[in-house]
C-alpha cells in the first residue's frame, strides 16, 4: 500500500472518530444505525477535505516532514471544515452550524485529523532516517 493511500485512510478514519465523538457529547448517536449515522454525518467532512487536501499537495511525498505535513494540513483543514459544515446540513436537512460551533468544530478536527498526520510524519521521518 503506498504512502499516500495509507495517509489517506487513516485520515477518513480520524474524521470519521471526529464525528463520533461530537455525537457522543451531544448524545446524537443513532440508536438504530450508529455506525451509519456517524458516515452519514462523516462523509461530507471526508468529501470536503480530501479535495483541498490533495490540491494543496497535504498527500505530497514531502509531507513527511512534519513541518511541511502540519503546514499543508492547516491550510487544507481551514478550507476543508466550512466546506464541510455547509455540505454536512445539506446531507442532513439542517441549517448551517453557528460560527461558535464552526471554531468549536475546527479544534477539535483538528486535533483529530492534525494529530493523526503528525504521527503519521513523525513515523515516516524516524523510519527514513533508520534506513539511512
Amino acid at each position: 500500500m503506498t504512502r499516500q493511500l495509507i495517509l489517506a485512510a487513516g485520515d477518513i478514519i480520524a474524521l470519521l472518530l471526529f464525528v463520533l465523538a461530537g455525537q457522543i457529547d451531544h448524545q446524537t448517536v443513532s440508536a438504530d444505525m450508529p455506525l451509519g449515522g456517524v458516515i452519514l454525518a462523516g462523509l461530507p467532512f471526508v468529501m470536503a477535505w480530501l479535495v483541498p487536501a490533495f490540491l494543496l499537495g497535504a498527500f505530497r511525498e514531502d509531507v513527511a516532514n512534519p513541518r511541511v505535513m502540519f503546514t499543508r494540513s492547516l491550510i487544507a483543514w481551514f478550507i476543508a471544515l466550512p466546506l464541510g459544515i455547509v455540505l454536512r446540513a445539506l446531507v442532513l436537512g439542517r441549517e448551517v452550524i453557528p460560527v461558535s460551533f464552526m471554531l468549536v468544530a475546527f479544534g477539535f478536527g483538528a486535533l483529530f485529523l492534525l494529530g493523526w498526520r503528525m504521527v503519521f510524519a513523525f513515523l515516516a521521518q524516524w523510519r527514513k532516517g533508520a534506513r539511512a
